[in-house]
Formats: C-alpha cells, sequence, structure tokens
C-alpha cells in the first residue's frame, strides 16, 4: 500500500512551535549558575534588599531631639551665670538669713505710707519705715550736710545704701567715704548728728555701725545690700532727684514736693 505523502512545515510554523533554527538561536537560556535558588542569585537579592533600605528616619529625629535639648540646657547654663553676674554688677541678691556681717541689725515689717509731715522713727539713723513721697537724690551724692530723714529713707525704699557720719569726724575718714559713694548709683553720703559711731551704713531693713571707714564690713555693707532682690520693696526705682540735689531737705522739714 502506498504510504501518503508527509505534510511539509512552514518555516513560520517552525519559529511558532521553537522547533526551527530561528527559535533556537532567539531563546537564551538563563545561566545555570543564576537560577532561582542559586546561591549567585540568593547574592544578588540580598544586594537589592540593601539598596532598598528605608533611611532610618527614627534615629535622625531622637538625635536631632537630643542635640536640641543639649544646645536648650547649656543656653539656660550661659544665661543664668550672665544674670548672677549682671545682679552682681548692679546689688546684692542674699536673703536676710544669708547676710553674714558682724555686727548687723535686721529689723523686719516696716511700714511704707508716704507722708508729708516730719515721722518719729525707732532707729536712729532710720532704715525704714513711713517717709517724704519726695526721695533725696541717691545717684552716688555726697551731702556737705545733713538732711531729712523722710526723703533719706525714700531712697533705701529704692534700694540704695545711705551712708552716714558723725560731724567732726577726721576728713581722711570723710573721703574714704567719699570715694565709696560719689558718682555710684543707689548711693548717697551725709553727716548725721547724734550719730553713736563714726559711721553708719542703712539700707531697708539694714543698719550697721562701724568705727572706721577702712572697716572691711563698709564694702561687705554695700556689695551685699544695695538694691538687694530680697528686702528692696521698690527695687530698681529711679535715684535721680535732680532738684532735690540742687536744694537739699534739712532735718525736720523734709521736701515734700
Amino acid at each position: 500500500m502506498t504510504k501518503p505523502p508527509r505534510p511539509s512545515v512552514r518555516t513560520s510554523d517552525k519559529a511558532a512551535t521553537g522547533t526551527g533554527s530561528t527559535a533556537s538561536k532567539g531563546a537564551k537560556k538563563a545561566p545555570a549558575n543564576k537560577a532561582p535558588g542559586s546561591p549567585q542569585a540568593r547574592k544578588v537579592q540580598s544586594r537589592k534588599i540593601v539598596n532598598r533600605r528605608q533611611t532610618p528616619w527614627g534615629l535622625i529625629v531622637v538625635t536631632a531631639v537630643v542635640a536640641l535639648l543639649a544646645i536648650g540646657v547649656i543656653g539656660y547654663a550661659v544665661s543664668q551665670n550672665s544674670g548672677k553676674k549682671s545682679n552682681s554688677a548692679q546689688g546684692g541678691t542674699s536673703a536676710a538669713s544669708d547676710i553674714k556681717i558682724a555686727g548687723i541689725q535686721h529689723y523686719a515689717n516696716l511700714s511704707r505710707t508716704h507722708q508729708t509731715t516730719t515721722v518719729t522713727y525707732q532707729q536712729s539713723p532710720p532704715v525704714g519705715g513711713n517717709h517724704s513721697p519726695v526721695w533725696a537724690d541717691c545717684t552716688g551724692t555726697v551731702y556737705p550736710n545733713q538732711i531729712a530723714n523722710e526723703n533719706a529713707v525714700h531712697t533705701l525704699e529704692h534700694g540704695a545704701v545711705w551712708i552716714t557720719y558723725k560731724p567732726g569726724l577726721a576728713a581722711s575718714q570723710v573721703d574714704i567715704l567719699s570715694k565709696l559713694v560719689a558718682g555710684q548709683q543707689y548711693m548717697l553720703l551725709t553727716p548725721y548728728a547724734g550719730l553713736k559711731s563714726n559711721v553708719s551704713l542703712q539700707a531697708w531693713g539694714y543698719q550697721l555701725f562701724v568705727d572706721s571707714a577702712s572697716d572691711p564690713r563698709v564694702k561687705q555693707f554695700i556689695s551685699d545690700l544695695k538694691l538687694n532682690q530680697s528686702n528692696t520693696p521698690e527695687l530698681g526705682a529711679s535715684c535721680d532727684n535732680p532738684s532735690f540735689k540742687s536744694n537739699p531737705s534739712t532735718p525736720g522739714h523734709p521736701t515734700e514736693s
């Protein structure tokens, strides 16, 4: 019996079925060493994962916050230190219990009413209490004569230190006191009749008597109590009063306006 003829296969059919030479040439086999699951494939995949790793924002934020806190702490410390230096330059900051000056006397609960008449004080010279509404000039003023208590006490309310000396005190002693006062804000110097010691110092609520202008406690009193924040009723109020300076009051006749 005669066999039927074998159907011919077209080139396009070979390419479609992959049996032709064209299909063989066009197809590329993956190298065996890069097949999925192979060590080489896992290494490549690992590199991709590393490259795709996200930026550690949490760590960056924490680091930034810590840095800001450190800057804040340093800034606060610097400002506090500057504040202390400023206070030291202007006046004392010690509380009453911290004032350690031998012989100093402290008087608490002093009244502060303005009064246009003379005032009787418990201390001589007075260290506080009711006083004239007009303060004596205390811009480092050296008065040649005694002034009214009522005007001097008003300066203490503003944070001034009032130094007084016994009339007739040696010129050299007066000169020492004058150099401590002249041109220094919140300071005034006057003679004072009937003073029980050669020199006395007054701040609001505080008093010290000494026998010599060279006594180291004089400078200590000024340093601790001028513009003292713990006891000055009107800290930093003006000490400037040019009209009083040019026309000072006299004892028993306080300037009223």
